[in-house]
């Protein structure tokens, strides 16, 4: 089933998600992080600046997945992720109000490659907090681009007989 590309764009409506300082703890520690700030009772607790990715990725997606007019599946990859941040860190007791958004569909080979964003904001003066971009791979959901339309792959066909190209002097092929 292949992604419906007309959906590139779609902003899916916001949620809010409160930081606790229980949540930085957990994260922190499945890191292996050993930044004090990190695990701070004080005032100087900050999140780590992949922290988006524990409620980005989750709730972000939800929505997208959710929408039976984009035509996703769950034979996927995550295929990379990227952040921007805003001026300030993040903090426990914030509560951001994050926007997920569709921001390209894309077809590579058999693959198709959805870019998610989720704008992030701190709720109290709508700054942002971070913009996580993730890039998910779904896999062999294009249509088949060969002649036969059957899906498979075309053939390594050196001399258009189906046999394999031949071997070089040194037994290389």
């Amino acid at each position: 089933m292949a992604l419906n590309t007309d959906k590139a764009g779609t902003t899916y409506p916001p949620y809010t998600y409160e930081v606790s300082r229980e949540k930085i703890h957990e994260y922190a520690s499945a890191l292996g992080e050993s930044d004090p700030r990190y695990f701070s009772a004080g005032d100087d607790c900050v999140a780590p600046p992949t922290f988006a990715a524990a409620f980005t990725v989750t709730k972000g997606g939800r929505a997208a997945f959710a929408d039976p007019e984009l035509g996703a599946h769950w034979t996927l990859v995550h295929g990379s992720q990227s952040y921007a941040f805003g001026e300030r860190p993040v903090r426990p007791g914030d509560v951001l109000t994050c926007t997920p958004r569709i921001a390209d569909i894309s077809v590579r080979g058999r693959n198709e490659l959805m870019t998610m964003e989720v704008d992030c904001r701190f709720a109290d003066d709508d700054t942002r907090a971070v913009l996580s971009r993730a890039v998910i791979v779904f896999l062999g959901s294009a249509p088949a681009a060969d002649a036969g339309g059957d899906g498979s792959a075309p053939a390594a066909d050196a001399g258009g007989d189906g046999s394999a190209p031949a071997a070089d002097e040194e037994g290389a092929a």
